[in-house]
């Protein structure tokens, strides 16, 4: 909806005004208690809803995810009733442009994340003071302007969305990650589980409403162990959950691969913190924590990278050895070293340019006067990617550069790369004046400047460097010793 809106409004802005745009809404969540039935088309109006119903345990709940859920019984239901299911859209005056430029328009960043942020402490008071929430969609609402749809509707799918793709600084983890360790721990396997097993049992345990695929997808990123991925995997991966030969794009299918708890997990979250941790509740089923307070800020062991609306992350790896260094530094009241990015098996070279920048460096050597050897590619450049897009190119040439080397032959391990590039005297010699590193790709750049999270009051920050994560992780950490 808020996009095709905003598709009218920046090619046709005026045609807007003619208030010809309608929407057919439907059921997100459905109460059912005998012949009782009630529809919700908000989640805040479900939680209101559940506040004013003592026994709301007892009726059962359905959610609804996109169209197919519903019956062809339910579908007529919808369009016998017309005048509720339909809502007109409305242009009263000049905040409604705004409102749409602010959702949608490139000038508009900075006061996009800042109109998130404020939409996202402003519900998190009212839940705290027991304040009703702000939806949309009233039992005699027939008609909504722009405004309203932007600042009351579309602020809560893209706060959602952040929540869904921005991890938590406390343990490193989104809200899918969370609820596989969540299950992990409850399930408490001695032997290994199916993945796709596993993904069904997290939908059972912890109420994940959302597709099981991008499920099984986060269990396989969770175990993955090769150079570029999780420096700690949580996960065992028992099959082949991928290599760095194609960036676990190879991994095989869900069904035919095994899991389970990686013996390390539960000494990074013990279980004695357990009764401590607030957890969530769905309907009337206890579910996963708000976070896990690991005894080391997992996002900078493992990193993190995601893209939400408004706001993105990356937070680069570094090396668990220095994080745990700086602890103990810091519980000596001493102020902790600086870390640069680290990744396990990462055979090359990270060097700090400024303050937030870094040049990752793959590794090679001069045979001869006509042969090279590359050892390490930069991180997450891909072996299978690289051979395709930077040394295929060299041997044909392309329109704007003839071709540069003679041959190249592979002699690649799952975990190891060998290329042995071949060339004639006069191409070495360009190669040698231009910068080897720089005419092979094998230099590429990190910035620090978006590591993006939430921190531990659930309000979304940037933080300027890994140090300040750490400091904002180690107080927390304390608390629960003490």
């Amino acid at each position: 909806k808020g996009l095709l809106i905003n598709f009218i409004h920046f090619n046709w802005p005026s045609l807007l005004k003619l208030n010809f745009l309608e929407e057919f809404i439907t059921p997100i969540v459905k109460a059912t208690k005998g012949s009782f039935k009630r529809a919700f088309y908000s989640l805040p109006e479900f939680e209101e809803w559940k506040q004013e119903t003592p026994n709301y345990k007892s009726y059962k709940i359905k959610y609804y995810k996109g169209l197919g859920t519903s019956t062809s019984e339910e579908a007529k239901e919808y369009f016998s009733d017309m005048k509720r299911h339909r809502i007109k859209f409305r242009y009263d005056d000049n905040d409604d442009d705004k409102a749409v430029e602010l959702a949608f328009s490139k000038k508009m960043i900075e006061a996009r994340k800042e109109w998130l942020t404020t939409g996202m402490e402003e519900r998190r008071r009212r839940r705290e003071n027991g304040e009703k929430e702000i939806y949309l969609y009233e039992f005699n609402t027939h008609e909504v302007t722009y405004k309203d749809f932007i600042n009351k509707e579309l602020i809560l799918f893209s706060n959602m969305d952040n929540e869904r793709s921005i991890p938590s600084l406390v343990d490193g983890f989104k809200p899918g990650q969370r609820k596989v360790i969540y299950t992990c721990f409850k399930r408490n396997d001695k032997r290994e589980v199916k993945v796709a097993q596993l993904a069904g049992s997290v939908g059972e345990l912890s109420a994940y409403h959302h597709g099981e695929m991008s499920l099984m997808s986060t269990i396989i990123n969770l175990a993955q162990n090769f150079v570029g991925s999780n420096n700690i995997n949580l996960l065992q991966p028992l099959g082949q959950f991928g290599t760095r030969l194609q960036g676990g794009k190879d991994a095989a299918s869900p069904r035919y691969i095994f899991t389970m708890l990686s013996p390390l997990t539960r000494k990074l979250f013990p279980s004695l913190d357990d009764p401590l941790l607030v957890y969530l509740y769905d309907d009337n089923l206890r579910i996963e924590p708000e976070y896990y307070v690991p005894i080391i800020p997992m996002v900078l062991v493992n990193g993190a990278e995601g893209i939400g609306t408004g706001w993105s992350t990356k937070v680069p790896n570094y090396d668990p050895r220095a994080i745990v260094e700086n602890i103990k530094r810091m519980l000596r009241n001493e102020e902790p070293l600086d870390m640069n990015p680290w990744y396990k098996g990462f055979r090359g070279t990270v060097v700090k340019v400024d303050a937030m920048k870094y040049v990752i460096n793959g590794e090679v050597a001069i045979l001869d006067e006509r042969n090279i050897e590359i050892t390490e590619l930069p991180i997450r450049t891909w072996t299978q990617v690289y051979k395709e897009t930077i040394l295929e190119p060299m041997l044909h040439g392309t329109e704007k550069s003839p071709a540069l080397i003679n041959d190249y032959k592979e002699y690649h391990t799952d975990t190891t790369i060998k290329f042995l590039v071949q060339m004639n005297e006069n191409s070495m010699e360009k190669v040698m004046r231009e910068g080897i590193h720089k005419e092979f790709k094998l230099q590429t750049s990190m910035a620090t400047s978006s590591m993006v999270l939430f921190d531990k009051n659930g309000v979304i920050r940037r933080y300027e460097s890994s140090l300040d994560i750490l400091r904002e992780f180690f107080p927390v950490r304390l608390d629960f010793y003490v």
